[in-house]
């Protein structure tokens, strides 16, 4: 299982399509090249072709390459800008555990279980689920807990990643709530994400 893939390099759209653009444009380009454009160096570019993997859009492979509904986005919304985009980019963060373990138990069990939570509450939850992969580094309190916890929350209510989707909202005092968002997706096959790109007229 995939944990601490992203770092302290959070969702971030603009940065994941200039990756995703640039790696296509000039296959042979070395992640130092493509990071410079945007202030970067090398680890820049490999975590965000990890977030790129993670949303679905790219295969595993050394040399960044579409997947079949990552071809449908790219010529659709290169931009990654669209709302279908940001849609499908959190159901496939979300649905296999085996890919990005955290997103899937913040979807999947935590938040349906809290109308309600503390940044507390995610790093104790987070932390009685993955110390399992190692107690020093994922226990309670560690600082590879805190980042994830950081990350999810960033992801979920800042405009550059996924926060237009409504799925997390900010309450009081600087706690947080489940959304009410109106979900659309998941879509299980390049078709049928041609068809919500493209609805009848």
């Amino acid at each position: 299982m995939t944990v601490y893939f992203h770092g302290s390099f959070g969702l971030n759209r603009e940065y994941m399509a200039g990756v995703l653009a640039s790696s296509l444009a000039n296959t042979r380009a070395t992640a130092d090249e493509i990071a410079i454009p945007f202030g970067y160096k090398a680890p820049f570019t490999g975590r965000y072709r990890s977030w790129l993997h993670k949303t679905g859009l790219t295969t595993k492979n050394r040399k960044i390459t579409l997947t079949p509904i990552g071809e449908v986005v790219w010529r659709n919304d290169p931009k990654l800008r669209s709302i279908i985009t940001q849609w499908l980019m959190h159901h496939e963060l979300c649905t296999d555990k085996e890919r990005a373990e955290a997103w899937h138990f913040f979807a999947k069990e935590f938040l349906p279980a809290h109308r309600e939570f503390t940044t507390d509450d995610l790093e104790d939850g987070l932390a009685m689920k993955l110390m399992s992969h190692h107690p020093t580094h994922f226990g309670r309190g560690s600082s590879m807990i805190k980042v994830i916890s950081r990350k999810i929350i960033q992801c979920y209510t800042e405009m550059a990643a996924l926060g237009a989707l409504g799925i997390v909202a900010v309450g009081k005092k600087g706690g947080f709530k489940r959304g009410r968002a109106r979900t659309r997706g998941s879509w299980k096959s390049a078709q049928s994400l041609t068809k919500a790109f493209n609805p009848p007229k």
